[in-house]
C-alpha cells in the first residue's frame, strides 16, 4: 500500500494535472483570446494616454520655467543697468567735491 505523503502527492498531481488542462483549455478558447486582445489594447491605450499626458505636462513646466527664467534675467539685466548708472552718478559727484 501507498503511505500518506505519497498518496497525497499523488492525488494533488492528478488534481493539478486536471486543473491544469481546465486552465489550459479555457485560454485556448475564442473568448479567452479575445479577452485577452482586448485587455492588452487596453493597456497599450491606457499607455498611450499616459505618454501623452506626461509630454504635455513636461511641455507646460518647460514653457513656465523658461518664462520665469527670462522674467528674472530680464530684472537683473535692469538692475544691474541701474547699478551702473548709479555708480556714475557717484563717480561724478566725487569729482565735483574734489
Amino acid at each position: 500500500m501507498l503511505g500518506e505523503g505519497s498518496a497525497k502527492f499523488l492525488i494533488g498531481t492528478v488534481v493539478g494535472a486536471v486543473g491544469g488542462f481546465a486552465v489550459g483549455s479555457f485560454v485556448a478558447t475564442p473568448t479567452a483570446k479575445s479577452f485577452g486582445n482586448s485587455a492588452l489594447g487596453g493597456a497599450g491605450a491606457s499607455v498611450r494616454f499616459l505618454g501623452r499626458q506626461t509630454v504635455k505636462t513636461a511641455r507646460v513646466l518647460g514653457n513656465a520655467l523658461e518664462l520665469s527664467y527670462t522674467r528674472l534675467r530680464g530684472r537683473q539685466a535692469y538692475l544691474e543697468q541701474e547699478i551702473e548708472e548709479l555708480r556714475e552718478q557717484i563717480t561724478r559727484l566725487e569729482q565735483r567735491t574734489d
